[in-house]
C-alpha cells in the first residue's frame, strides 16, 4: 500500500492537533441509576410471525441499517443494501411497501440518488411522513485511496491506525441528505442538503414541545421545522472538537480527542415528564479492553442544545444498535437484544414506568443466530438493529438477520400486561 496521503477537508483548514481530555476511566466513579434488570425481571415470551422482506443475493448480500414506518394504511420499510461488505462503495438505500400490515412486501426500490463520486457509499436512516409526505434520510461519505487493499475492499487499519490523528481521514464528503416523495413513494425529488459532516443513526423523532432530533454518534441534530428539511443545529457530547465529522470514522476521532474511556456511538433517546432528554448510547471497548456489556446514557435538560457527559448505565446490551421510545400508554420502552453474551439473539422489549427500571421484558423473537449464505466484514447476528414505528395500537418491528435479509414481525399492544 502507498505511504498515507495526509489531508483534511474541514473548512479548508488544517485540523488542530488532538487535545487531551481527562483521563481514560474517569467516568467510572459515577453511574447512572437506569437499568433493566437482566436476568432478574419479569420476563413473557411473545409466540409472533417473522415475515421476510428482503433476500440479499450475491452481489447484494449486504442488509442493514432498517427502519419502518406506518402511514395512511402503508409500512414502508427501508434499508441499506450493499454488495458484499459493510459501507463499501455502491451501498445505496432501498426501500419496500406492504399494503396489508406486513403479510406480504413489494419487490424493493431504491431511494438513494446516483453515487456523487466513484466511492460514495449511502447510509439509509429512515422515513418519515409530514402533511401527506414522505421524506426520507440518508447518510453519504466517500473513501480516500488509503482506505482500500489492493482488492478494493475498506480496511478497518487505517481508521484504526489513525483515531488520534485529525488530519489523515478515509472517509472524505460527508453528509445527510433527503429526498421527498408527494406520491407515497412512487417518485422522489431532488436531493435536499440537510446537514453536513453527519451521517444519522435514526430518522427524526420529536420531542415533547414539537421540536426533532435527529441522533448520530456523538452528535444529536435538532430543528423546529416541522418538516425536518430546514433549519437544523448541531449539538452534542461536551468537548467535541469544532472539527467534528459524525460518521463511523469520525466518532472514533472525537471520542479519542474526548479522551473517553470508550467509544460511544449510535444514539436513540426517550424524553420523561419532567423534560429530560435520555439519550442512550452503545459503547466499544478501546484497544484491548473487553466490552463491559452496557450502554452509556448522556442527557439535556434544555430540549437538546446541551448535553451531560456520559455515563454508564446497567441497561445491559450485546453490542447492537436498539430503539428507545414511549408507548402510547405512558410506558417507556427499550427494543434491543440485551443478552451481552448472545448473537444479537434474543430480541427484547423492555418497558418502564419511570423511565430509569425497566424491569418488565417481553421476548419477542429468539432463534439462534446463522452463518450469512455470502462471507463479509462483521457480518452475522439473529436479530440485528430492531428498529420499529407504533400505529393502531401496534408495534411493527424491522431487524436484519445475519446482515444479509430483512425481516419484519408485528404485535398487538394489548398483549403487553
Amino acid at each position: 500500500m502507498s505511504e498515507f496521503t495526509r489531508r483534511t477537508f474541514l473548512a479548508g483548514l488544517a485540523a488542530p492537533a488532538i487535545s487531551p481530555g481527562p483521563a481514560r476511566g474517569a467516568d467510572e466513579a459515577l453511574k447512572s441509576p437506569i437499568t433493566n434488570r437482566w436476568g432478574e425481571a419479569k420476563t413473557t415470551r411473545l409466540d409472533l410471525d417473522e415475515i421476510r422482506i428482503f433476500k440479499g443475493p450475491p452481489g447484494a448480500a449486504y442488509n442493514h441499517h432498517h427502519q419502518i414506518l406506518f402511514d395512511r394504511g402503508r409500512l414502508y420499510a427501508s434499508w441499506s443494501n450493499g454488495i458484499t461488505h459493510e459501507d463499501n462503495p455502491g451501498q445505496r438505500m432501498l426501500f419496500a411497501v406492504s399494503d396489508d400490515e406486513g403479510r406480504s412486501w413489494s419487490p424493493e426500490a431504491q431511494i438513494s440518488a446516483p453515487p456523487a463520486e466513484k466511492t460514495s457509499t449511502y447510509t439509509a436512516m429512515g422515513i418519515r411522513s409530514h402533511q401527506g409526505r414522505l421524506i426520507a434520510y440518508y447518510g453519504h461519505f466517500s473513501y480516500d485511496p488509503i482506505g482500500f487493499d489492493a482488492s478494493g475492499v475498506v480496511l478497518s487499519k487505517p481508521i484504526l491506525d489513525h483515531r488520534g490523528d485529525a488530519s489523515i481521514w478515509v472517509r472524505k464528503n460527508t453528509f445527510c441528505d433527503a429526498r421527498i416523495s408527494q406520491d407515497r413513494g412512487a417518485t422522489w425529488g431532488k436531493p435536499v442538503r440537510v446537514l453536513d459532516k453527519f451521517v444519522p443513526n435514526l430518522r427524526p423523532f420529536p420531542l415533547r414541545n414539537g421540536r426533532l432530533m435527529m441522533t448520530g454518534n456523538v452528535t444529536f441534530p435538532y430543528t423546529d421545522d416541522p418538516a425536518g428539511i430546514r433549519h437544523w443545529k448541531t449539538a452534542g457530547l461536551p468537548r467535541l472538537p469544532k472539527w467534528t465529522v459524525d460518521n463511523p470514522e469520525g466518532f472514533l476521532k472525537a471520542c479519542s480527542y474526548r479522551n473517553d474511556p470508550r467509544d460511544y456511538c449510535e444514539g436513540s433517546f426517550f424524553q420523561t415528564d419532567d423534560g429530560k432528554i435520555h439519550m442512550m448510547l452503545r459503547t466499544l471497548p478501546i484497544g484491548a479492553d473487553k466490552h463491559n456489556g452496557l450502554l452509556a446514557v448522556t442527557e439535556s435538560s434544555d430540549n437538546g442544545e446541551t448535553w451531560s457527559e456520559p455515563l454508564l448505565t446497567s441497561y445491559t446490551d450485546c453490542s447492537c444498535r436498539f430503539h428507545f421510545g414511549r408507548l402510547p400508554n405512558g410506558l417507556f420502552f427499550g427494543l434491543s437484544c440485551p443478552n451481552p453474551k448472545g448473537a444479537r439473539t434474543p430480541m427484547v422489549l423492555a418497558t418502564s414506568r419511570d423511565g430509569v427500571v425497566f424491569d418488565r421484558h417481553y421476548i419477542l423473537g429468539d432463534a439462534a443466530a446463522t452463518k450469512p449464505r455470502v462471507p463479509g466484514h462483521a457480518k452475522g447476528g439473529a436479530y440485528g438493529y430492531p428498529s420499529c414505528d407504533i400505529a393502531n395500537d401496534k408495534m411493527y418491528i424491522v431487524f436484519s438477520r445475519s446482515k444479509e435479509d430483512i425481516y419484519f414481525t408485528s404485535f398487538n399492544l394489548s398483549l403487553l400486561v
